[in-house]
């Protein structure tokens, strides 16, 4: 019998439900995975809610302890020859991360360890850039690390540090939920000659950044034809009670508000979107996963050119734009450059050639096993 590399994954899962977390949930269920390497997976706890992102209490000091030690058991006890971490940039949680870092530098003096860490936003050049003491932690942080990004558009976030082993490249996959005829029978009834309202989308954290409050802002434009959808959870009761009060002034029966949603509830939404918006300018955006279930679905999309959204979209599936603002000329005048069966056969062809989670997983593996 072969025995199986050892891999330690230190990762986030959902609670909260970000992009990093949903992803570190695919890495640990993946069955591909765990029959290649011997796994064992350690939870990265923080936070129970996006609100709770960035704010420091005792309970979030409870939990690098106990990471901490967690970390130093797996180390002692499994022994890996490989080590996953999904890093984060700034604040408290890039002291916790340094401080659990010293535990597999240290373990590198007893034994041939590989160390990978995945990071998942990006702002690590504002960062360094911040101050000098900023920069010399992060690069002690990433001394001969072997570095992983969700695409190339991402490394100039590294150019000041030389201290990398090397860089590999991974792009964020979602599950397949859909079977071609299933597919083609979504999009039979999306395009029905018969239907006249026109269904627009916007799926992410109620984060403003997010662009959520400029959708909000072309439905009070453009009241005719459009339906505008919104889902996900609040950052904060402001930003909520601004939402509510605003389609209260103007009027808005052209807005529907799902609240958080997941499972059938989040499919049934994707099935009846004819186009998806997300004019991001949050700044840690990297590459949103809300994009590829959207492409995974036929759904063209307009979203700004942030992080690794021009690497995501192209000519065929949707519209990248510069500002939040040119949304509304756009959605008043290409809008129907985008609501046909053949642009939503080009979406899901962009992700079933590079975005399916089985594509991920492979890519995973090879990266693992020592492929660039």
């Amino acid at each position: 019998m072969i025995n199986k590399p050892k891999l330690l994954c230190i990762l986030h899962v959902p609670p909260p439900h970000h992009g990093a977390a949903k992803v570190g949930e695919f890495i640990r269920n993946s069955h591909a995975i765990n029959e290649t390497f011997e796994c064992r997976f350690i939870p990265i706890r923080s936070s129970d809610t996006i609100a709770d992102i960035g704010k420091v209490n005792w309970k979030k000091l409870y939990f690098v302890i106990e990471l901490y030690l967690k970390v130093l058991w797996a180390l002692i006890m499994f022994r890996p020859d490989k080590i996953y971490f999904t890093a984060s940039i700034r604040s408290v949680a890039f002291y916790r991360d340094l401080l659990i870092s010293t535990l597999w530098k240290s373990y590198r003096y007893l034994a041939s360890v590989e160390i990978f860490y995945h990071y998942h936003t990006k702002g690590v050049d504002e960062f360094v850039s911040a101050s000098a003491r900023n920069l010399a932690l992060t690069r002690f942080f990433l001394r001969d690390i072997r570095l992983i990004l969700l695409s190339p558009m991402l490394s100039q976030d590294f150019r000041k540090i030389d201290t990398i082993q090397d860089i590999s490249y991974l792009p964020n996959g979602v599950e397949n939920t859909l079977s071609e005829r299933e597919f083609n029978q979504i999009c039979d009834r999306r395009y029905d000659p018969s239907q006249s309202t026109i269904h627009a989308l916007y799926l992410s954290n109620m984060i403003k950044s997010k662009g959520y409050f400029d959708v909000l802002k072309a439905a009070i434009a453009l009241k005719n034809n459009i339906h505008f959808h919104f889902a996900g959870g609040w950052q904060n009761d402001n930003d909520r009670i601004e939402f509510f009060e605003t389609i209260a002034q103007h009027d808005l029966h052209n807005v529907t508000f799902h609240g958080f949603i997941n499972g059938a509830e989040k499919q049934k939404l994707f099935e009846q979107s004819h186009l998806f918006i997300f004019p991001t300018r949050y700044p840690n955006e990297a590459f949103p996963l809300s994009l590829l279930e959207a492409l995974s679905y036929g759904i063209p999309c307009i979203a700004t050119d942030e992080g690794s959204i021009p690497y995501i979209l192209n000519q065929e599936t949707g519209i990248v734009i510069q500002k939040a603002i040119d949304l509304i000329p756009i959605l008043d005048t290409r809008i129907g450059d985008l609501l046909h069966a053949d642009v939503a056969k080009q979406c899901r062809k962009r992700y079933l050639e590079l975005f399916d989670l089985t594509i991920f997983e492979s890519n995973f593996i090879r990266i693992f096993n020592g492929s660039k």
